[in-house]
């Protein structure tokens, strides 16, 4: 076949591809709805509401995907984001489909609970009858249910989408599902469909990486420059060259016959053993059945500097809001006494956080809340060192109008209420009164408690998170923290240890890199020997914040996507930099920053990390003036 006819074949099958989707939908959908007569016995106005799962039964759930769902949340989150202005509601669900990773607006929560759309729900065909969710876990495909298509009449004005997530092996891990409630048609969903595909493949992807970090990783993309991993697949490779592992899509592209691709040579797939005997780092373009393919050799990962820019930019971490794991590292000890947190955070046993200023305790708090399936509007926080001993009370427990003189006229429903079904998070515990102590224990063994200025008690139910920098357990034996209230909190304590003791600083100062650049919508730098040498070197005083703060500083001095010490903050960038040198690099950095942010100094100063004081700091030192137009 000439070039000419191989594009007009492909053409055509872009053309007939989304026809026979629609045809291999209605059938799917057809089908489903006959096993619901014929095989499960249901009645479409019959079908109830789904199950919902408790705490405990969730979290049993997420522990075998656990990683799968840490590292999907930033994904998650910027695919609701791109569609809650349709009131879509987002959510990942396991194999069984139960539904764990949740996103929706309180308005739209509140409208998809009347039918059954919640975290925890189960959404199988023999008792939910014709479902997006079930749908694509029987056919392991993306796929659309849109309105009456579902069985149940309860379900006639939702339309969902699915994709799946394939694990090991490629083996279904999860599927991706967007429902609303608003009126919709295939044509809509057909399109929606694409953008929960593109999600899910990146999805796929990340946790791809994550797996197989430590071995050669193939990468093949319909895009030369490998912008996208929506657009990509993945192969890992041992040293020999023989297929470890491989993702659907790449089975697919690389063996089209159907052939299993893992356990094989690479060299047995066509065009590749002369390019792998010839490998020379270079990029390989080569035309097969499905097109053009651009494949990218990443070799393992065994120093931080050696991390290339392209892979970065396909690992995604959330810093705003970020996993568990990307806040403790790999230690195992702090894993296994997180792991234990998450079980007894489920049964609603209080967890204790201990660990220094910086070291992510409020992260490490709102990681485990999210992980337990909280909305975010229910994780609610405190820090009972910045509150007066005088007000600290009202402020946890309410009070009714006119409760006391200079209280508020419309009084004040409390910190404990707002956490009701959710997380109340209490940092600096050892700075709370003694007295308070007292009626805290009263409300974490009654579940109950008086406003100030009420006469009738309020019931609560709430997760509690409490951590301190101090050692609360030397504070009650010298008579300044309840002994019986130390007991109650300490049930799991996570120790989170100071940056400078973990084994893992490398990966975590990678992480921050790339979260500092993904904030700025820029292609993650590389560091340079001698900058990554500085940083491990760093005793990091102020642990993961600090260690933010830098990076983000400077992504934002990088000019030539590589981060030298000249573009680290002080003192670390001042370690072996000439003073000669320094300051015209830092005066082009800095503006460079203030002409994206148009000169405005508040905004440059969050792009860099700094404060506002010190970035007029050296706007002065270095004589740095707006230009006149």
């Amino acid at each position: 076949m000439d070039k000419a006819s191989h594009s007009n074949v492909l053409r055509a099958a872009a053309v007939l591809a989304p026809i026979q989707d629609e045809v291999m939908e209605r059938g799917s959908v057809a089908a489903s709805r006959e096993r619901c007569v014929s095989l499960h016995g249901l009645n479409p106005e019959r079908v109830g509401r789904p199950g919902v799962l408790t705490a405990v039964e969730i979290q049993d759930h997420r522990e075998p995907i656990a990683d799968l769902l840490s590292l999907s949340q930033g994904e998650v989150q910027r695919l609701f984001e791109l569609l809650a202005e349709q009131d879509y509601v987002v959510m990942l669900t396991d194999p069984q489909g139960v539904a764990l990773g949740f996103r929706s607006t309180e308005l739209v929560l509140d409208a998809c609970s009347n039918a059954g759309v919640l975290p925890g729900s189960i959404w199988s065909e023999e008792m939910q009858g014709t479902n997006g969710i079930a749908l694509c876990i029987r056919e392991q495909r993306a796929l659309s249910v849109v309105m009456q298509d579902h069985f149940a009449s309860s379900l006639a004005s939702v339309s969902c989408t699915v994709a799946p997530v394939f694990g090991a092996g490629g083996q279904f891990a999860a599927a991706l599902n967007v429902t609303t409630l608003r009126a919709s048609d295939r044509a809509t969903q057909a399109v929606v469909r694409q953008v929960v595909i593109a999600s899910a493949r990146r999805i796929e992807n990340l946790y791809f990486d994550r797996r197989n970090v430590g071995q050669t990783i193939l990468r093949v993309s319909r895009h030369g420059d490998f912008c996208d991993a929506a657009v990509e697949s993945r192969v890992a490779l041992d040293s020999s060259g023989r297929v470890l592992d491989a993702t659907p899509l790449a089975q697919r592209i690389l063996l089209p016959a159907g052939a299993p691709l893992i356990g094989r040579p690479l060299s047995d797939v066509c065009g590749m053993d002369q390019w792998q005997k010839a490998f020379d780092g270079r990029d390989l373009v080569l035309q097969l059945a499905s097109g053009q393919h651009f494949f990218r050799v990443e070799q393992p990962r065994r120093q931080l500097q050696a991390v290339s820019a392209p892979e970065k930019l396909d690992r995604t971490f959330d810093i705003s809001q970020p996993a568990v794991e990307e806040i403790i590292g790999d230690d195992p000890a702090v894993g296994e006494a997180v792991s234990m947190a998450r079980r007894l955070m489920a049964h609603q046993v209080p967890v204790f956080v201990h660990g220094e200023t910086g070291t992510g305790k409020s992260a490490l708090a709102r990681a485990l809340h999210v992980d337990a399936g909280g909305r975010p509007d229910k994780f609610v926080g405190i820090n009972c060192a910045a509150i007066s001993a005088e007000l600290i009370e009202s402020e946890l427990f309410g009070y009714r109008p006119g409760a006391f003189t200079g209280a508020s006229r419309h009084g004040s429903r409390g910190r404990l209420l707002e956490a009701n079904g959710g997380t109340l998070f209490l940092d600096e515990i050892g700075d709370m009164p003694f007295g308070l102590q007292t009626r805290l224990l009263q409300v974490l063994s009654d579940g109950e408690f008086t406003p100030v200025g009420a006469t009738r008690p309020v019931q609560v139910r709430f997760a509690l998170i409490a951590a301190s920098l101090h050692d609360v357990a030397q504070l009650v034996r010298e008579g300044r923290f309840r002994e019986d209230l130390y007991f109650r909190l300490a049930g799991a304590t996570v120790r989170l240890p100071a940056l400078r003791q973990h084994d893992d600083l490398e990966q975590l100062i990678e992480r921050a890199v790339i979260g500092a650049a993904q904030r700025v919508g820029r292609r993650a730098p590389v560091l340079t020997a001698a900058a990554a040498k500085a940083l491990l070197a760093h005793d990091w005083p102020g642990n993961l914040r600090e260690l933010h703060h830098a990076m983000r500083f400077a992504v934002a001095m990088d000019s030539d996507g590589k981060i030298d010490l000249a573009d680290l903050p002080p003192p670390l960038g001042q370690r072996g930099v000439s003073r000669n040198t320094r300051p015209s690099g830092r005066r082009a950095a800095i503006e460079a920053v203030l002409e994206r942010c148009g000169w405005n100094v508040s905004e440059a100063a969050i792009s860099m990390g700094v404060s506002r004081a010190t970035l007029h700091r050296h706007i002065r030192e270095l004589g740095i003036s707006r230009p006149t137009d």
